[in-house]
């Protein structure tokens, strides 16, 4: 899943959830839902692809490639 995806990657970096919360300015507690593939946090489906890209970018991965999984999944599910 997505953001099985995001997590591994900001740990195959050595990040923390803060260390991403910093870049981002993201609240910690949000970043480790969407790394659950939980995003009723986020606020909206517009809210969910910002920080998905927000989060993507941080952690070296394609924000395109990111969303577009995303938009595809909760096309299907």
């Amino acid at each position: 899943m997505i953001g099985q995806r995001l997590a591994d990657a900001r740990r195959a970096q050595r990040l923390s959830v803060e260390d991403i919360a910093m870049r981002t300015k993201l609240r910690p507690m949000l970043i480790e839902a969407i790394e659950a593939d939980d995003f009723h946090l986020s606020g909206g489906d517009a809210y969910v692809v910002g920080h998905l890209r927000m989060i993507a970018t941080a952690v070296g991965e394609d924000p395109d490639e990111i969303v577009e999984d995303y938009r595809r999944g909760s096309v299907s599910g």
